[in-house]
């Protein structure tokens, strides 16, 4: 300030530059002058963004972007990447998000409170408008379904936050689903609560979006506006269907008994012995005593009571560590692959509380469906199994295994046997491929089938036992060699105590939801035996849906089908009964078209489809 008493503001303006020394000012000219072309660059890509799409640019200037850290984001709504150059992506992103997901960026602590008292706002679809502003979209779901995968890859491509809403914990909740769009299969995608279609048909809406004019958002318009409010998804089923975490499910539930303090020894036992170059560890009692007098050197004079030895024991007890026959100690967790011809749950014997078989199946395959759902690559078709090894998740999945050896299914009814068996099958398929590696060849696969087994109630169960055994009503395996002059037999013969669960007369529909591993076989779900009809008609629907599986041509008479309808045929009974199931396992105008097409050739010409040997290998 102006050393005047003039009642006037004055300032004295310094020299250009004069806090600088002459060296320091040749300095940041020249950093100037070697600045001025990216400044004009930028300058110039500004306006002819203003240029371009002003109403993005004046949104974006009333919304600033803000700095956020990976952590305040729900894994619900992280569906764009953020870079350091956020202001040359004008538009994109932040625009498109719902309020409610903007608020839980801002404040984080409040994700909870909006997840539960979200309102949902249904679009003015007669307007054909919608405001992302005040949209929700929802994508209801399966773990492990590659169509599902694939529907939330095209929304996250195309910058479209969604929630994930899931069936897998309650595959009952299709019923609900079912009453309002009319279908049992997921994906079905709802936005503000009003449904817009299956996964195909939400695909094809947003391809048709991106041919829009892109002009004030008409591209968007054009899928949010295809929602039908007359199809509104009830609030009550709304908040059952949020995803739930199956890991932790099956963490509060298989290892419920275990207490705090071992839980965490136990963890830090194996951070210290499990290594990559020594996943399955097998340890001596000396050095396993060792590494939890190093965990507790440190406590103070007063706690030098910590029993060591009784803490060791309690690990053994709890199941979280297991004497082998050599005497030696492993992680259950992280037990040595089994030898070939062993069934793979056989590395340690449970000790205590079993959990019931309903419940081990269903979790098993919860958590299982889930992993696939991690490690799916390709769009869910083909599965990392290296990755997937790798993954703790693994490891909770492989020690809850073992309980099925002193499990009894037998308790169960026919329903909830079925339900049973499915689940097992199919998570002991990639139990065995993810422990023993896929098998390299047709010939290996085959004899796979018959070697990776499971120990159930004491008794072992390879893949052929429950598929052609159990399910089948103990019937031969298409791929058995029979001799010359003799019956076709089942795997179980006179007096084999499984023939106990032997469900006869089977339902053909359990080929719809086995899945072998090969790139051609049904998606994964979890079935209940309280929803095993609606279960089982949702996997022939999505079966039937495949146009590879089913599909009729009019003009030559020509009914074309899966390998698995001629492998099998005898489970599906009379050619009306297989009519009839076709019929009501393709859904919607196809379903229609199908059905004029039998009523006009009873007896089509049929023709069965190439089968896809390949792994679902990544």
């Amino acid at each position: 300030p102006s050393s005047s008493s003039s009642s006037s503001s004055s300032f004295t303006i310094l020299p250009h530059h004069s806090w600088l020394s002459v060296g320091e000012q040749n300095t940041m000219k020249a950093l100037v002058a070697q600045a001025r072309p990216f400044l004009l660059l930028f300058g110039l890509a500004t306006f002819l963004e203003i240029i371009i799409c002003p109403q993005q640019v004046a949104h974006l200037l009333s919304h600033p972007p803000l700095r956020r850290s990976r952590s305040s984001v729900s894994p619900q709504t992280r569906t764009t990447r953020w870079a350091a150059s956020r202001w040359l992506h004008v538009g994109r992103g932040w625009d498109q998000m719902t309020t409610a997901t903007r608020k839980q960026h801002r404040y984080p602590q409040l994700q909870q409170q909006q997840l539960g008292d979200r309102k949902c706002h249904a679009v003015d679809a007669e307007a054909g408008r919608s405001d992302p502003e005040e949209v929700v979209v929802q994508i209801v779901t399966s773990k492990g379904c590659k169509f599902c995968k694939r529907t939330k890859e095209a929304m996250s491509q195309r910058g479209i936050p969604f929630e994930e809403l899931s069936v897998s914990n309650d595959p009952s909740l299709l019923a609900s689903l079912s009453s309002v769009s009319g279908l049992k299969t997921v994906p079905q995608v709802f936005v503000g609560g009003a449904f817009v279609g299956d996964g195909e048909a939400t695909i094809s809406l947003l391809v048709k979006s991106d041919n829009d004019d892109q002009s004030e958002g008409g591209g968007r318009k054009s899928f949010f506006s295809a929602a039908d409010k007359s199809k509104i998804l009830p609030a009550p089923t709304i908040e059952k269907l949020r995803v739930g975490d199956a890991k932790e499910k099956i963490v509060a539930l298989a290892y419920r008994d275990v207490s705090e303090q071992i839980l965490i020894s136990w963890d830090k036992l194996k951070t210290v012995f499990i290594t990559p170059t020594d996943a399955h560890p097998e340890l001596s009692r000396n050095e396993v005593l060792e590494a939890l007098i190093h965990q507790h050197k440190h406590l103070p004079e007063k706690d030098d009571h910590v029993d060591i030895e009784g803490m060791l024991e309690e690990l053994i007890h709890s199941n979280l560590m297991a004497e082998t026959k050599g005497g030696k100690l492993i992680f259950t967790t992280n037990p040595p692959p089994p030898k070939r011809g062993e069934a793979i749950n056989s590395c340690f014997e449970w000790k205590g509380h079993v959990l019931p078989p309903s419940q081990i199946s269903e979790l098993l395959q919860r958590g299982m469906s889930q992993l696939l759902d991690s490690h799916g690559r390709e769009g869910g078709k083909a599965i990392d199994y290296k990755a997937l090894a790798k993954d703790p998740a693994f490891g909770d999945i492989v020690r809850l295994s073992h309980q099925l050896a002193k499990s009894d299914p037998a308790v169960l009814s026919r329903d909830e046997r079925m339900a049973f068996y499915i689940n097992i099958y199919n998570v002991l398929i990639v139990h065995a491929m993810t422990a023993r590696g896929p098998p390299p060849n047709l010939a290996a696969r085959m004899l796979f089938y018959g070697e990776a087994k499971y120990v159930i109630a004491g008794n072992e169960y390879s893949c052929n036992d429950i598929e052609n055994g159990v399910l089948r009503g103990n019937r031969p395996s298409p791929a058995s060699v029979q001799l010359p002059f003799t019956k076709p037999t089942g795997p179980f013969k006179g007096g084999d105590p499984r023939l106990s669960q032997v469900i006869s007369p089977p339902d053909p529909r359990i080929h719809f939801a086995l899945n072998c591993g090969a790139k051609s076989c049904p998606a994964i779900r979890v079935y209940t035996g309280n929803a095993l009809e609606m279960g089982l008609q949702a996997a022939t629907e999505s079966f039937c849906a495949d146009e590879s599986n089913v599909n009729f041509d009019r003009n030559s008479n020509t009914l074309t089908l899966s390998k698995i309808f001629q492998w099998y045929r005898p489970d599906f009974g009379s050619d009306l009964q297989l009519q009839e199931l076709l019929v009501n396992g393709v859904t919607g105008k196809r379903g229609i078209s199908l059905k004029n097409f039998f009523e006009e050739a009873p007896k089509p010409k049929l023709v069965f489809a190439d089968y896809n040997w390949d792994l679902n290998e990544a």
